[in-house]
């Protein structure tokens, strides 16, 4: 009997990279691992890169062969993307948030969303596709000032993720909601990305949903 590989396709940012903890702690990794008891032969290509931005992604689903080529041939896909878009209005933290880009920040971020889940569905009509909403990680550390402004920007920006899912049958993954409240469980020492504890929360949360 000849036994098929299923591929489980990992695509977006430093979330998905596994940013500050060692590779097999990242949320794919562990995700993986949960899908393997059901699915041994499962192989899981990790596509991660720390600061990608919709438009990078986008770019990357257009370009890069070994990408589409994967791409085409999975049967699950995880999406995290966003944050960096949103990166962008904020300076540092002695300055203002840069409301002033909100609008184009926002416009652009929506169309391509929307791009992004019509160059997937293309490549792939029929796999899983699960997408995380943004959070918020900033009760703690040098950015607390800016949590309730910052709140406002990703329900703007998790309203249009939603949006985008939906239109191309893809599966939300609330993240938000996940970590709301838990903040210092589940985000590490740079006040940003998560925790170990926190990529093990997110990979439930994926398997879960």
């Amino acid at each position: 009997m000849v036994r098929i590989m299923k591929l489980y396709l990992a695509l977006g940012d430093s979330i998905t990279a596994g940013y500050g903890v060692e590779s097999p702690f990242s949320f794919p990794n562990v995700y993986a691992s949960f899908l393997r008891r059901h699915n041994p032969d499962l192989s899981m290509l990790n596509f991660g890169i720390n600061g990608l931005t919709t438009s990078g992604l986008l770019n990357l689903l257009k370009t890069n062969q070994r990408l589409r080529h994967s791409l085409a041939q999975a049967f699950l896909i995880t999406l995290t993307i966003g944050s960096n878009d949103l990166l962008r209005l904020i300076g540092n933290p002695n300055q203002p948030i840069k409301t002033s880009q909100l609008p184009i920040i926002q416009g652009n971020m929506s169309k391509t969303l929307m791009q992004i889940g019509q160059e997937i569905r293309l490549l792939n009509p029929v796999a899983t596709v699960k997408v995380a909403t943004l959070y918020n990680p900033l009760p703690g550390g040098p950015y607390a000032y800016y949590y309730a402004q910052v709140q406002g920007i990703i329900d703007n920006a998790n309203a249009m993720i939603v949006m985008g899912a939906k239109h191309y049958g893809f599966i939300v993954v609330n993240l938000d909601r996940e970590i709301k409240g838990k903040e210092s469980l589940f985000i590490g020492q740079d006040h940003a990305h998560p925790s170990a504890a926190g990529y093990q929360m997110i990979a439930k949360a994926f398997a879960r949903y």
